[in-house]
């Protein structure tokens, strides 16, 4: 876990950041960056880790979902932790993961971010969120992983569920695409954001761009 120095306010936002299947948390946080975000705009980042083989067990009320409320409830115990910007992003296995803490979880976190996931109900699992909840879905032109196809069934998945408009506000001139679907139900939205690459978390030429394109989504998606 990170606690930047100097954090501002009597509350501040709290980000889980989920690695990927057989990454350990600390190469995540070394890809993400997000600790050096988290000094800079200060909020706390925690990087939970999977159990056994640092693979996240996305099922439907899963022990991980339990496990990942609890790290919520165990840092908002120590640190004055704001209830209505709690966040979580995933990369691969931790975007199947961060997806399903909107589906089991929605009471807890206000948005979540996905990276290089596919949906819960891929593997059959249902997606019974208890309220809208903004989703924000980032992927790969060339990912043989976790395939563009899946991805787009992704995110129309969130579409229909968030009773989104069927045309999106595009965003020009960005290689690829950028799209924001909203307002949806209850004022949410679904970000939509596709790069040129591969699998991994994007590099350099986009990393910055999806750190702020993820925490703008974050500061704009708060719990009702």
């Amino acid at each position: 876990m990170n606690v930047p120095p100097g954090l501002s306010g009597p509350s501040v936002p709290l980000l889980l950041s989920l690695h990927g299947a057989l990454q350990p948390y600390f190469l995540h946080e070394r890809e993400t960056r997000w600790s050096t975000a988290a000094a800079t705009r200060y909020f706390i980042v925690a990087y939970p880790s999977a159990g056994a083989g640092l693979v996240w067990d996305a099922a439907q009320r899963s022990g991980d979902v339990t496990y990942l409320r609890e790290v919520v409830k165990d840092i908002s115990r120590t640190w004055c932790v704001d209830p209505r910007r709690i966040h979580v992003e995933g990369f691969s296995s931790g975007a199947n993961m961060s997806a399903r803490l909107a589906c089991d979880a929605s009471t807890v976190f206000a948005s979540v971010a996905a990276y290089g996931g596919v949906s819960p109900s891929f593997t059959g699992s249902p997606c019974v969120p208890d309220r809208p909840i903004a989703v924000g879905l980032f992927h790969s032109d060339g990912d043989l992983i976790s395939l563009p196809p899946l991805a787009v069934a992704h995110r129309d998945e969130w579409l229909r569920r968030n009773d989104c408009p069927a045309t999106p506000v595009t965003e020009p001139g960005v290689p690829v695409e950028a799209a924001v679907y909203g307002p949806c139900r209850a004022g949410v939205q679904v970000v939509w954001r596709v790069y040129r690459g591969t699998h991994f978390w994007p590099g350099d030429d986009n990393r910055t761009d999806i750190a702020n394109r993820m925490w703008n989504f974050f500061m704009r998606n708060r719990l009702p």
